[in-house]
């Protein structure tokens, strides 16, 4: 029993040290973000003058031979921003087959799947010179909706408890994972049941799943975003109360933490698992839309002759 319980203390304390260590992949799409859009405002910027032309009078300005749609620099936009929308599709290929077999969590190849979600549409938006018309324009709008309605489907992914590799919990799993992180709880804190009940009342997160939708999930998106002044408060409080230091105070907080944002979690999930349902609905129809309208652009695009450099 005692070597069950030390095996047991040194898997959460593993976990925990692994949790504390610095995401590289976070760090590597902060700067691909920042590097990209870095690189499209810097686009933007050199073709200003003639974006801002209009309609009329852009065949006599000195850049419409490379910046319009059909033009080298425009077309060659178009072509970038399609193979982003291509690769959109790997997540899709990732997520219901076994082509890439078990290799990276689901999560990051979704955070993958929404950069090229919101860079393929922008560098799009460069090919059409910002002016879209005819049944362009209706692919080019449910674009913006696949990729604005990405948005909202990454946020309520999130609120669903999911495991490492990104698959989503049972109830079960949840109630289990809730009851490891308050043996967690009074093993690092060294609690008896009074204390327990105290710490687990205080106020940190808090929803109602009854009120309008909309509300909940605003509720939910502050709470996201100032997760940090909730981290300040909690460890402040251990601090003060059990009189906690360094690394066992590090350690508390974030157990503390993710308890609180784990019963959060709970407390909505009903609501936000069956909006999920709804926003596939909405959201896949927009998209076989998109691809479909885009085969018929390139593949005639490609019939008139207009192939870029190949």
């Amino acid at each position: 029993m005692q070597y069950s319980m030390r095996m047991k203390a040194k898997e959460v304390e593993a976990t925990l040290q692994v949790a504390q260590k610095v995401d590289g992949f976070k760090i590597f799409l902060v700067i691909l973000y920042a590097v990209s859009l870095a690189i499209y405002a810097y686009f933007v910027y050199q073709g200003l003058d003639f974006y801002r032309t209009t309609a009329m009078e852009r065949p006599h300005h000195e850049a419409y031979r490379t910046l319009r749609p059909a033009g080298f620099v425009g077309h060659g936009f178009g072509i970038i921003g399609t193979l982003m929308m291509l690769f959109m599709l790997l997540y899709s290929v990732r997520k219901r087959t076994r082509i890439f077999g078990e290799w990276g969590s689901l999560s990051r190849w979704l955070d993958i799947h929404i950069y090229f979600g919101i860079m393929g549409p922008l560098f799009i938006i460069l090919h059409t010179a910002f002016k879209v018309q005819g049944l362009v324009a209706v692919s080019f709008w449910s674009m913006i909706a696949v990729a604005t309605s990405g948005v909202l489907g990454r946020f309520l992914y999130q609120q669903i408890p999911r495991n490492r590799m990104g698959g989503e919990l049972t109830l079960k799993d949840i109630n289990k994972l809730n009851e490891q992180f308050t043996e967690q709880l009074q093993e690092e804190l060294n609690l008896n049941e009074d204390q327990l009940i105290r710490l687990q009342e205080y106020p940190a997160f808090l929803v109602d799943p009854n009120q309008s939708i909309f509300k909940l999930f605003l509720m939910l998106f502050l709470q996201d975003w100032f997760k940090p002044f909730f981290r300040f408060r909690i460890k402040r409080r251990l601090s003060r109360v059990f009189h906690l230091k360094g690394k066992h105070l590090k350690n508390a907080t974030e157990i503390a933490l993710k308890k609180m944002v784990l019963q959060r979690r709970l407390l909505a999930l009903d609501r936000v698992e069956s909006f999920f349902h709804y926003w596939h609905v909405l959201h896949k129809p927009f998209a076989i839309l998109m691809y479909v309208i885009m085969i018929i652009h390139v593949g005639v695009a490609v019939w008139l002759g207009y192939t870029w450099v190949f």
